[in-house]
């Protein structure tokens, strides 16, 4: 039914007397209507020109969207976008509310102070999207009256390009995202673009991970493939990761012997690798003795000799002769499309001839059986699908464990339990905040592993809207969550944020290669495609080899297949090669080179100090015709001009001395001076720290 909100005396009555009857939800917001009056109910959307809710009682009503007051509209709609937020707080308030038991206990008197309006603005605009804001967005927060200003702001964010861009940084090191470093002039670039894809349309993780165990085909086929194809050749290198990533657990040592520290024995390795034992990866040929054998391998996913005869007919048709030095890129061609996942009976994970470990004997057939839990079902399911259904089930918990683990670490910068990619039971149990770990754990499966939920709701608790804990707790002591800790802006944060000093929010919607070209290349169906067919996607790899594939780009919906070339530097992290080249700045502070999970540094380092000190991106930024000085012209006088840098930089209004201070240096040496204090800011500590 349709109702007009506070409109007729008879529903008002009925109204009132139903919120004096019932138990008023805990969970629900207040909404007012514009004469003062007010109802708690949770917001199901928007339709046409009025808003949906459902009361206390349980019933759905329809209220003309003008009734309410100008802030309730505005949030109306941004919960249109990203959910009602009422079990966001009440989630928040849990998680508070456990986290203080504890630090009472141990000895606490509460939280950190709580954070200011200046720290927290620049605070979330650095953990949500990845760089500092603008000044227009500092101020526009600053000066806002709005009770839930804060609210909105953290919404907004997630709902905004840059949150994904930012959350790619995290999993692109997590997962070890490398577009290039491959055999054969293979490039991963499809993949690498599916990650940015899923994350952008916040994608369940669940989902996310099943996806890339169980998939198909080539990077071209199926983008989601390189996963598996990430380390192929290097098959049980290939597991270790897995295990970290998805279980945090680090069994590696295991491979070659019974681990030293731990349970895990050499059996258990091989017996929980051999999930993807029959998973083929690549043409090829593997002899019997090798410990993932099973002879010659055909083109995966293709009728019974494709390869052969269309090699053959290379050579009738194209001139192609085999051997020969002039037909080496056909052949790089012809293998990167055997780079091409499927699952393959004959082969089988065989334990080493040298196995010395517990749980087997030399030379024999592993297994699968996972290492915890319960066992995976097989049940006409390829071995895969059964890992993914076991890893992803409600009963097998450590799944939710280790996502929500990890991010609750994105945000308060220190996991519950340390480290993240491989800590034990015990670890688990012996957690400074256990019955928080286990809410959270229990929330990521509640919010259906909705990850921009999940932070959402860390994102509102006092607990991480707290002052950060300036002295940064040792590894071996217990830390109980006061507040985040301070830490160091991560290699993207520091690009992102000078990115967008040198050209504004619109750096956000920019975008750079991605894969498109490649994709299409790759993308052929073996079972229709004529040979001619093949051979044209043959001359596009041609056109555009090593790099410049990497660079290449189709516009959507082009049925021509001539590419353009992207090589533009002045792009976020997430949109340029990944990773990073050696010695570029964000190497040089600390970017991970990808092949080992989690290599991200934030250590301190001469070369980073002159990069900031003389770097070419810090001359941009701080000159008398970049951007940051450009932006001050409108502003009045030397006082708005010094606020101006310091608003711009570091997010926040100076310290009297540190006014009259800069406004000295404008007053000695004008434009210059606004040069140079902006230089300095951007040189001080605080500049790269998230506080």
């Amino acid at each position: 039914m349709k109702l007009s909100f506070f409109r007729s005396p008879s529903f008002l009555a009925a109204l009132v007397a139903v919120f004096l009857i019932t138990p008023v939800l805990s969970e629900a917001r207040t909404w007012t209507s514009t004469d003062g009056k007010s109802m708690k109910a949770i917001f199901l959307g928007i339709e046409g020109d009025s808003f949906r809710f459902k009361m206390p009682q349980g019933q759905e009503i329809l209220v003309p969207k003008d009734r309410f007051i100008k802030a309730d509209q505005e949030a109306a709609v941004r919960l249109n976008l990203i959910g009602d937020d009422s079990y966001t707080k009440a989630s928040a308030r849990q998680i508070d509310t456990l986290l203080a038991q504890t630090l009472k206990k141990q000895g606490f008197s509460s939280f950190n102070e709580p954070l200011p309006d200046d720290l927290f603005v620049r605070r979330v605009y650095l953990d949500i999207i990845g760089r500092i804001p603008t000044r227009d967005e500092f101020l526009e927060f600053a000066e806002s009256a709005r009770a839930d200003k804060r609210e909105a702001l953290i919404d907004e964010l997630l709902l905004s390009p840059g949150h994904a861009s930012h959350m790619f940084n995290y999993f692109a090191d997590m997962y070890r995202l490398h577009a290039s470093d491959f055999n054969n002039g293979v490039r991963m670039d499809p993949y690498v673009q599916w990650w940015r894809d899923q994350l952008k349309a916040n994608r369940p993780y669940d989902e996310l991970i099943r996806e890339i165990i169980t998939a198909e085909g080539n990077v071209g086929q199926n983008p989601a493939s390189g996963f598996i194809l990430r380390d192929t050749g290097m098959e049980f290198d290939a597991f270790a990761n897995f295990s970290q990533v998805m279980l945090g657990i680090d069994i590696s040592c295991a491979q070659c012997h019974d681990h030293p520290f731990d349970e895990w024995t050499q059996g258990d390795f091989y017996d929980m690798a051999a999930f993807f034992g029959n998973t083929q990866r690549s043409l090829g040929y593997r002899p019997s003795s090798a410990m993932m054998g099973g002879g010659r391998i055909g083109m995966p996913n293709a009728p019974e000799g494709w390869k052969d005869q269309f090699m053959k007919w290379a050579e009738d048709n194209k001139g192609i002769v085999p051997r020969d030095q002039n037909s080496n890129q056909f052949r790089f061609f012809v293998n990167a499309l055997g780079w091409n996942v499927t699952d393959n009976e004959a082969l089988q994970t065989v334990l080493p001839h040298d196995f010395r470990g517990s749980g087997g004997k030399p030379n024999e057939v592993a297994e699968p059986k996972t290492l915890i839990g319960g066992a995976a079902k097989k049940g006409g399911k390829t071995r895969r699908e059964a890992l993914a259904d076991w890893l992803t089930s409600p009963d097998n918990p450590r799944f939710s464990l280790v996502i929500a683990n990890r991010m609750w670490s994105r945000a308060f910068g220190r996991a519950m339990v340390e480290p993240v990619n491989d800590f034990s039971d015990d670890f688990v149990r012996g957690a400074s905040q256990p019955e928080v770990l286990k809410f959270i754990t229990r929330e990521m499966q509640r919010v259906d592993y909705d990850l921009r939920e999940f932070m959402r709701i860390i994102y509102n608790t006092r607990a991480y809207q707290s002052i950060a804990t300036a002295e940064e707790p040792d590894w071996a002591d217990e830390y109980y969550f006061a507040g985040p800790v301070l830490r160091r802006m991560r290699a993207e944060q520091a690009w992102d944020s000078m990115m967008v000093l040198a050209h504004g929010p619109e750096i956000d919607e920019k975008t750079g290669a991605d894969g498109s070209f490649y994709k299409k290349i790759l993308n052929v169906d073996f079972n229709s495609a004529s040979n001619d067919d093949v051979w044209n996607h043959y001359e596009m790899w041609q056109s555009a080899r090593g790099n410049r594939m990497g660079q290449a780009v189709i516009a959507e919906g082009s049925e021509d297949y001539t590419p353009t070339f992207v090589n533009d530097s002045d792009l976020r992290a997430s949109e340029l090669p990944q990773p990073a080249p050696a010695a570029s700045m964000l190497d040089t502070f600390g970017q991970s080179d990808r092949r080992i999970t989690d290599e991200h540094n934030f250590d301190g380092s001469v070369p980073q100090v002159l990069a900031l000190m003389n770097g070419t991106v810090t001359q941009r930024l701080t000159g008398i015709s970049s951007k940051v000085v450009d932006d001050l012209e409108e502003l009045d006088g030397p006082d708005d001009k010094v606020r101006g840098v310091f608003f711009t930089l570091l997010n926040r209004f100076p310290t009297k001395d540190e006014l009259d201070t800069g406004m000295a240096m404008i007053e000695d040496y004008g434009d210059d001076g606004i040069s140079d204090l902006a230089w300095a800011l951007m040189n001080s500590p605080e500049f790269l720290f998230v506080q």
